[in-house]
């Protein structure tokens, strides 16, 4: 995600999520790349205006009729459009917690299950370096 997040999709969600994406724009808006309320559209794309509107509801529209899915519209920070993506079972496990604060959750319970994982790959990598090392004789006699 980028560091101006406009869309919150938990990693569950997201292949279902970009199942319902059509083209790049759309694609772009699940990544949380561009907007949502189309602020951020320029030149040719402004003009346009309207279609990108459209094609915004559309995916909207798409992702709530998704049967996997929980898609909701909210207001983020400073009063910008953000919609929250997550499972419907997700969405039960969080209760009444509002959207973004329970995708915030399972983003970061997320991120650190996967920095979990390297240090553990890190750590087996470095055990096989040093069992190496120690078999490394017996294997030089072996080998004469």
């Amino acid at each position: 995600m980028s560091t101006q997040t406009y869309t919150f999709l938990t990693p569950k969600a997201r292949l279902a999520a970009f199942s319902c994406a059509r083209g790049d724009y759309q694609r772009d808006l699940l990544d949380g790349y561009n907007s949502w309320s189309g602020s951020d559209l320029k030149g040719t794309a402004a003009r346009y205006g309207g279609k990108y509107s459209s094609s915004r509801s559309e995916l909207i529209g798409r992702l709530k009729a998704h049967p996997e899915l929980s898609a909701e519209e909210t207001t983020g920070p400073r009063g910008r459009r953000v919609v929250v993506i997550m499972t419907k079972a997700e969405r039960r496990r969080a209760g009444q917690k509002p959207p973004i604060e329970a995708a915030t959750a399972i983003l970061d319970r997320a991120a650190k299950a996967r920095e979990a994982a390297r240090r553990k790959a890190a750590r087996e990598a470095a055990r096989d370096a040093r069992h190496l090392a120690e078999d490394l004789p017996s294997l030089m006699a072996l080998a004469a």
